[in-house]
This record gives C-alpha cells, structure tokens and sequence, in this order.
C-alpha cells in the first residue's frame, strides 16, 4: 500500500491519498507507533521512538495526513516540528478553501526571485517574494547543503512558505516548511539534528 505525497501527472500538483490504516483506539495507535518504530521504515528521528510517531500521528491528522504519511511528511528539525515543502503546497491544494497557487521564479544573479501567489477562495491573492539578495542578506548561501547546491528550488520554498501561510494560516496550523526549520539557528539545548531529502525514508 502506498501513503506517499504523490504527484499528480497533469497539473505537476502533490496530491494526498487516503490510507486504509486509521487506528481506532490510543492503543491501537500504541501498538502501530510500537511497530512502525522496531521497523526501519520510518526516518530516523522517529527510529525507537514510539511517543514520536504518536505526536507525528495526532498533528498529522489535525492536518489530514493518514498516519504513513505523517511519519513520511512531518520532520522534526532543530526540536521543531515542520512539514515539507511540497507537503504544505499538498495540503493546501486539497483544502476546499484553496482557490490557486502559482509559482515561478523570474530574474538572475541578485535579482534572481522565486514568487509565489496563493488565492483563497473569495480573497484577494497573497504574493511572496524571496529573492538571491533576500537569501545573502539572511546568511543563508554560506550555508552548506542545500542553498550551495540547489538555490532556484530553495528560493521557492521559501517564498511558498511565506504566500501559503500567510494565505491559510488555518489550514496549515502554524506549520512552517523543513527547508525553512533546517535554517533556523540551533539551539545549545536541542540536540536534534537537520535532516536531508535522502534521509526522510
């Protein structure tokens, strides 16, 4: 079976499918966590920690997501719970309030800006911007990873960040993109570490 944030062939669009799994009890979630934790299916954060996967379930499901793909789309970066990028444009696009969002990235060197315009149904559009010199003034392309090797898609993400939360603040709870938890400053307390794309299953 397949709880994976799929694509959507036509429209290039994730979309969420439905799981048959759906614990009906706390314990039947207990004894799911216990077992997706033993399995070496789940990414590593959530490896030998049943508690884990039953937070991960319980927001995953204020949000929509069946419990494989909370565990799959729901990353706990920095101490911080967060959602993937093309998550949150998933869960959006699924709300029946999401009337569009639209993407695209125009300029070059400094200039080079990613745009996102989210529309809610009856609402005026809501357009984020996140240029290059947005993301050098932040500090971000010192960074390694990421912002070194793939710097138009995280210009996108960010600015995707921004519109849809702005736009849906209802619909996402006050989630924030992982590319974005992955560049907030760590904590001296918080002994969690990023994560990579590769390392989420």
């Amino acid at each position: 079976m397949s709880n994976a944030v799929m694509t959507h062939e036509t429209m290039n669009t994730p979309t969420l499918h439905a799981s048959p799994l759906n614990p009906r009890s706390f314990q039947e979630l207990m004894r799911f966590a216990e077992i997706a934790a033993g399995s070496g299916m789940v990414p590593r954060e959530y490896a030998g920690k049943a508690a884990a996967i039953v937070i991960a379930c319980q927001m995953g499901a204020e949000l929509g997501l069946a419990p494989m793909q909370s565990l799959q789309n729901i990353a706990v970066i920095n101490g911080r719970p967060s959602v993937w990028g093309d998550t949150l444009l998933a869960l959006v696009r699924s709300s029946p309030v999401c009337d569009d969002v639209v993407e695209h990235i125009e300029g070059d060197g400094d200039a080079l800006t990613a745009v996102c315009v989210a529309t809610r149904k009856g609402k005026k559009p809501v357009e984020a911007r996140f240029s290059y010199a947005d993301a050098r003034t932040a500090g971000l392309l010192n960074k390694t990873g990421p912002w070194k090797t793939y710097p138009r898609r995280m210009l996108q993400m960010r600015a995707r960040g921004f519109a849809l939360r702005d736009a849906f603040p209802d619909v996402l709870r006050g989630l924030i993109t992982a590319e974005e938890a992955q560049d907030i400053p760590v904590d001296d307390a918080t002994p969690t570490q990023p994560i990579s794309h590769k390392e989420r299953t």
